[in-house]
């Protein structure tokens, strides 16, 4: 098959500038098959494209985007969309027009990036990561000022993406999110989880117990939960525990979350892998409030074979797995760090032992990728003819 993949950002796992957006097609990309020949089309930005990446496509197409104050004009000072306006240029359509004319289909990822839509040739998919309206209508509900702005954004991204094309097939990450977005569309949309690679391996010697929070620290739940975290779970955890330590670490930390730093409170900016850090801790806490999607922290946590205490936000769409404890109440998720940071803990854990047994069990990028390369050849399929169902079959 040769498949035109397009992507918002560029497809990355930089620990200061990636995201989540980037980070599933740089994971899908390099789990697809060998057989999927593949072209990159994406928009410039502060990464440049990864060695792998370049190796693993036949052709990587880099757009320049187009600057703040244009794209901020354009978009009616963000309303109607600012990452998208930042992408809408004549050469991203001319481009988008011309490769997908020379592929079987294409798979365009980010909700910054669905207008191309309106320019592909042939079958398609798209992935929003978290539906923007619904992201849109999060930030309306959490907004602490300009609220009716807020709204006014959400039932804009709804009505642009009532618009796209009738015969691209939609993606989501969460499935309660595919199930909202579907019924605000009148359409089907099918949910792909995110995978995560089985990491679990020796944990780090500590002289006093950590409990750890990771996350990007720039976006507005994870700030509120870390400030919960700091502020109100740890003094509780320090009147059982009051050598605990706790780590707060992820990309581009606010000046509120760089604020939470004190004696036993550590902040750790853009950590070169986030790993480090699961196996330096004896506890993951996740007291989330707000959030859309499925928490890739979380996932990323329960691999390393690190026990997670979270809210049910935190933990929405997982699955029960052994090391995931899920308490609503504060008092209860206090209780839960408190029984971890008292139970026995053996000097190291090994992949083979019960904690890697356990991270064993989270989805693999090999079977996120064959979903996406299964909803790719759906969408060939229903776009052939009847009658030659079989010369597609042959050419894919």
């Amino acid at each position: 098959m040769k498949l035109l993949y397009v992507t918002e950002s560029v497809p990355n796992r930089d620990p200061q500038l990636g995201d989540g957006s980037s980070m599933i097609p740089y994971e899908v990309i390099l789990h697809l098959p060998a057989d999927v020949a593949v072209t990159l089309l994406t928009f410039s930005g502060p990464v440049p494209v990864p060695a792998e990446i370049r190796a693993r496509c036949g052709t990587v197409h880099e757009i320049a985007q187009r600057g703040d104050l244009s794209a901020l004009a354009r978009s009616l000072g963000g309303l109607t969309g600012l990452g998208k306006h930042r992408r809408s240029t004549p050469s991203a359509r001319a481009a988008a027009a011309t490769l997908s004319g020379s592929n079987n289909a294409t798979l365009i990822h980010g909700p910054h990036a669905l207008f191309l839509s309106h320019h592909v040739a042939g079958p398609m998919v798209l992935q929003t990561v978290d539906p923007w309206s619904i992201r849109a209508g999060m930030d309306t509900a959490i907004a602490r000022a300009f609220r009716p702005a807020y709204r006014l954004r959400e039932l804009l991204a709804e009505r642009a993406e009532r618009g796209l094309p009738a015969k691209a097939r939609l993606l989501t990450v969460g499935a309660q999110d595919a199930a909202a977005w579907s019924a605000k569309l009148g359409r089907a949309v099918a949910a792909i989880p995110n995978g995560t690679a089985a990491t679990a391996g020796p944990r780090r010697d500590r002289t006093a117990p950590v409990v750890c929070f990771a996350g990007s620290l720039n976006y507005g739940p994870n700030v509120d939960s870390a400030t919960l975290l700091a502020t109100r779970i740890a003094p509780l955890v320090w009147r059982e525990v009051p050598e605990a330590r706790f780590v707060i670490a992820g990309r581009q930390p606010t000046a509120a979350v760089q604020a939470l730093a004190g004696p036993r409170v550590e902040v750790l900016a853009n950590v070169p892998s986030i790993l480090d850090i699961f196996q330096g801790a004896d506890v993951a806490v996740f007291p989330d409030q707000h959030g859309v999607g499925i928490r890739n922290s979380v996932l990323e946590a329960l691999a390393a074979g690190l026990p997670v205490v979270a809210s049910p936000v935190a933990a929405r769409e997982l699955p029960p797995h052994p090391l995931l404890t899920v308490e609503s109440g504060q008092d209860a998720m206090v209780r839960k760090v408190v029984e971890q940071l008292r139970a026995p803990r053996p000097p190291h854990s090994s992949p083979g032992g019960a904690a890697g047994q356990a991270a064993g069990t989270v989805r693999s990028w090999d079977t996120v990728a064959g979903e996406y390369l299964a909803e790719v050849r759906a969408a060939v399929a229903s776009s052939s003819p009847a009658g030659d169902l079989s010369g597609t079959a042959r050419q894919l």
